[in-house]
C-alpha cells in the first residue's frame, strides 16, 4: 500500500466568467439566432460559473490575444505554435503545484520517481526534464510520462506510483498533471467544439506518494479497478490535427456511463472486499454536470456526496486529467475522514476507480 500525501494545486493566469465566455463564443460562431441562443442556454445550464486559461483570448473584450487571430475569421494557429504556448506556460503551472504539494523545497531532494501527466502538451525533452532542471530534482530520477489518456490519466500515474512505493519502501512518487485544454479551440463550428469550448478549462495538480505517511488526512490506496465500455469508443475521442488536437463529446456519454456505472462500482467493491456501506467519500471526476447527476442518480448518492465535485465543476471547469486531484484535495482540506470510491472517464470509453482511507 502507498500514501498520497499533500495535494497541491495551481490554476491558470487568467479567470474566466462563463457568461462572459458564452458572449465570445456566440459572436465568433456566426451562426443564426436560434444557435446563438442554444449556445447561450447550453452555458447558462453547465453548471459552471468560472474557469481558468492559459490565454486571455475567450473575452469580447481583450486586445491582447496569444493565441487567436485579432482577426477570428484569419487562419488559426497550427500545431506546433499551441504547443510552444504549451511549453512557455504548463512548465510555471507545474513548479507552483509541486511547490504546494511539499513541506519544504528541499523534500525535492529525495524525489526517487517523477511522473507527468499531461494530454494537452507532448514534447521530448519534454515536461519531465524542464522541471528536473527548474526545481533542481536529482538528474538520477526515474522519469515516467503518462501522455494523451485524457480525463483518466491520473488513475494511471497512481496505479505506477503505488506500485513503485510498494516494491521499495524508500521509493518517493511525485506525480504532477498540468492541462492546457484552451489552447486547442477550433474554429468550425460543431456541436462537439461547441461542448468542448463550454466545458474544459486549465490546470495543475501535484502530490507525492510514499509507502508510509505521518501527513494529517493522507490518503492511503487499497486497491484500483478498471473497465473499457467499447461501446462508447467513438462518442469521446481525442485526436491530433494540423491545428491542434480534436476531441469528439458525444451527448450519449451521460447515457453510456449510466449503462456502466453500476456494474463499476460493483466489481470495484468486490475487488476491494468492501460493500458500498463503507464507503464514506464519494471523489467522483466532474466530467460535467450530466455526468455527475447521472452518477448520483445511479448509485443513490445524497447531495452531500456530490457537493465537492458540483464545487470543483462550478468553480474550476474540467481540467480533465488534474481535475480528480482537485477534488480530493477539497476533501483533503475539508478533514474528510473514512473511505473514498474515487472514479474518472475518458476516451475509450474508459471507467477507472481507486479505493482509499483517510487517516
Amino acid at each position: 500500500m502507498s500514501y498520497i500525501n499533500k495535494i497541491g494545486t495551481a490554476t491558470a493566469p487568467y479567470k474566466m466568467n462563463q457568461a462572459d465566455v458564452a458572449l465570445f463564443m456566440q459572436n465568433f460562431y456566426d451562426e443564426d439566432e436560434n444557435t446563438k441562443r442554444k449556445i447561450g442556454l447550453m452555458y447558462d445550464r453547465s453548471g459552471i460559473k468560472t474557469r481558468y486559461s492559459a490565454v486571455p483570448d475567450y473575452n469580447l473584450n481583450t486586445h491582447t490575444n496569444k493565441l487567436l487571430p485579432q482577426n477570428l475569421k484569419d487562419a488559426f494557429p497550427t500545431v506546433n505554435k499551441r504547443m510552444d504556448l504549451f511549453f512557455k506556460i504548463a512548465p510555471q503551472m507545474s513548479k507552483e503545484a509541486i511547490l504546494n504539494c511539499l513541506e519544504n523545497e528541499e523534500e525535492l531532494q529525495t524525489i526517487t520517481h517523477l511522473i507527468t501527466v499531461s494530454c494537452t502538451g507532448m514534447a521530448a525533452p519534454g515536461l519531465d526534464l524542464m522541471l528536473m532542471e527548474q526545481l533542481n530534482i536529482p538528474n538520477n530520477v526515474h522519469r515516467t510520462s503518462v501522455n494523451f489518456m485524457g480525463c483518466y490519466a491520473v488513475f494511471h500515474a497512481l496505479k505506477m506510483a503505488d506500485a513503485f512505493c510498494s516494491a521499495n519502501k524508500n521509493n518517493k512518487v511525485l506525480i504532477v498533471s498540468v492541462e492546457l485544454c484552451t489552447l486547442h479551440f477550433q474554429s468550425n463550428f460543431s456541436m462537439d467544439n461547441v461542448a468542448a469550448n463550454l466545458l474544459f478549462a486549465d490546470g495543475a495538480a501535484a502530490c507525492v506518494l510514499t509507502s508510509n505517511s505521518n501527513f494529517e488526512n493522507a490518503i492511503q490506496l487499497h486497491s484500483f479497478y478498471s473497465q473499457v465500455l467499447f461501446s462508447g469508443k467513438t462518442d469521446m475521442a481525442w485526436h491530433i490535427s494540423k491545428t491542434g488536437f480534436l476531441m469528439t463529446l458525444s451527448a450519449f456519454i451521460p447515457n453510456l456511463i449510466e449503462s456502466g456505472i453500476g456494474n463499476l462500482l460493483n466489481e470495484a467493491l468486490k475487488n476491494a472486499h468492501l460493500t458500498i456501506n463503507e464507503i464514506n467519500n464519494w471523489a467522483i471526476h466532474p466530467g460535467g454536470r450530466k455526468i455527475i447527476e447521472t452518477i448520483q442518480k445511479e448509485l443513490s448518492l445524497t447531495n452531500t456526496d456530490v457537493e465537492l465535485s458540483f464545487e470543483i465543476l462550478k468553480n474550476y471547469g474540467n481540467m480533465s486529467s488534474a481535475t480528480i486531484l482537485f477534488v480530493l484535495q477539497q476533501m483533503q482540506l475539508n478533514k474528510r475522514k473514512g473511505k473514498v470510491f474515487a472514479c474518472g472517464f475518458g476516451p475509450g470509453l474508459t471507467l477507472e476507480t481507486f479505493i482509499g482511507e483517510f487517516v
